[in-house]
């Protein structure tokens, strides 16, 4: 078999699909996609060591990484790594071997020195559903895929840190494709998934093989080596999915530092991506984090049957507590006469709204609402039977509740009185007295 000079590359940060990308390119008969070696990362310390061993004896001190690279030496540290690919290739019976190690996007320039015929994929997700998404991943803490030296610089809060994270992985990324323009192919998670044929034949003519119709789908049923790092979750998937499009809407935008949140909306609008803004966690639906992306789909969709469930139970249990008025209106006299909406997230993105009127003052005419209660059928459905608690789903980012003030307390007194008025909550809030 001969020795191929033109690997592919993929460079993004990590929770951000490279593994169902490397099931693709995997899947492809003549490209081979092992789990992430490092080679990158492996390449720059052979070339450190090189530098070491040849200047051993100077008086000036050891260049750091990285490593100004003669031709002879790029030449060795190619050869070695080529005799661990030609082998791979071999047992696999492919003629071109790709890489997405999640450090590659550090070394790319070393890469494309080492391989001047190599390609790379860029490959972005909005930097919100990274966040929701390595979060997810690392629930006891951020250890892993990166995070740990950012997780350092923001310590017990794993938003900014995340958010960190991807600021300087795309950034680096993206000056890689301005040096190298000719070399690079841009993918957007959400096109991937959303429409994964059309992007994976860009894909594969950029790469110069021959697109496989049907591939993204016939890649969940082909075997793969499983002997490396990646995301597992894949391993429980049959089918690419929109699902976690947009499940960044749960992430708190008060979390994020305001430089940081100002770098994330800079590299977002330069990669066609919508801003955060204060209204960030408002959206309720389907929210497509492209500009310009797709409207959630019409009321008719077969997730109304849950939302008909879930709304009647809120009426039912609503309309048994006769008390509820006279209640509220002690307890938080302040939101007498206020509105609440309460939204009821379906699958695929359809949603239903209920209106709530705090105390016993009818509401005032045109009046905005105190506050909006996100959350999904499921949620709901926990609540209600008394299998969750408020503040579980709130922490969780399965229920949001977004006031003019507050933003940022797990509690508000908008929060209290709804839990009031739908018996999930029994402790009366105790009141200062003044005059």
């Amino acid at each position: 078999m001969h020795r191929c000079d033109s690997p592919a590359f993929v460079l993004t940060a990590s929770r951000s699909g490279s593994t169902l990308l490397r099931f693709i390119l995997d899947s492809h008969p003549e490209l081979a996609c092992p789990p992430e070696t490092s080679v990158g990362v492996t390449a720059a310390h052979l070339l450190r060591t090189w530098d070491l061993v040849e200047n051993a004896g100077a008086d000036t001190t050891a260049a750091r990484m990285p490593v100004p690279a003669a031709p002879h030496v790029l030449q060795a540290v190619r050869a070695a790594v080529d005799q661990v690919f030609d082998r791979y290739l071999e047992r696999r019976g492919k003629a071109r071997w790709c890489d997405k190690s999640l450090d590659s996007y550090q070394h790319a320039e070393l890469l494309a020195q080492l391989y001047p015929r190599a390609r790379f994929i860029c490959l972005y997700r909005h930097c919100m559903d990274v966040i929701a998404s390595g979060v997810e991943a690392s629930p006891w803490g951020l250890s892993e895929f990166g995070f740990d030296w950012f997780a350092a610089r923001y310590p017990g809060n794993s938003v900014a840190a995340i958010g960190a994270y991807w600021v300087s992985c795309v950034r680096t990324i993206m000056a890689f494709e301005q040096t190298h323009p000719e070399l690079c192919h841009r993918i957007r998670y959400e096109d991937l998934v959303t429409d994964p044929e059309r992007t994976a034949a860009a894909m594969f003519e950029f790469l110069g093989v021959e697109h496989v119709p049907g591939l993204t789908t016939a890649c969940f049923g082909m075997q793969h080596e499983a002997n490396g790092p990646g995301d597992v979750k894949i391993w429980f998937t049959s089918e690419v999915t929109t699902a976690s499009v947009g499940s960044g809407v749960r992430v708190p935008v008060a979390a994020l530092p305001p430089p940081v949140r100002g770098d994330i909306n800079r590299a977002l609008a330069e990669l066609g991506y919508r801003r955060i803004d204060a209204g960030w966690n408002a959206a309720v639906g389907a929210c497509d984090p492209r500009i310009g992306g797709a409207e959630a789909p019409a009321v008719d969709s077969p997730a109304r049957p849950g939302l008909d469930a879930a709304e009647r139970a809120i009426a039912e249990r609503l309309g048994r507590r006769t008390l509820t008025n006279e209640y509220v209106a002690r307890q938080w006299p302040g939101l007498a006469g206020q509105r609440v909406v309460l939204h009821i997230e379906g699958d695929g993105g359809v949603h239903r709204e209920l209106q709530l009127t705090l105390g016993d003052r009818p509401p005032a005419v045109d009046a905005e609402p105190v506050a909006r209660i996100i959350a999904s059928t499921a949620t709901w459905r926990a609540l209600l039977a008394g299998e969750s608690n408020v503040v579980t789903e709130k922490l969780a980012g399965r229920m949001r509740c977004v006031t003019s003030r507050h933003t940022d307390r797990i509690r508000s007194d908008e929060l209290h009185a709804v839990a009031a008025m739908l018996g999930l909550a029994q402790i009366p809030v105790a009141r200062h007295q003044t005059g």
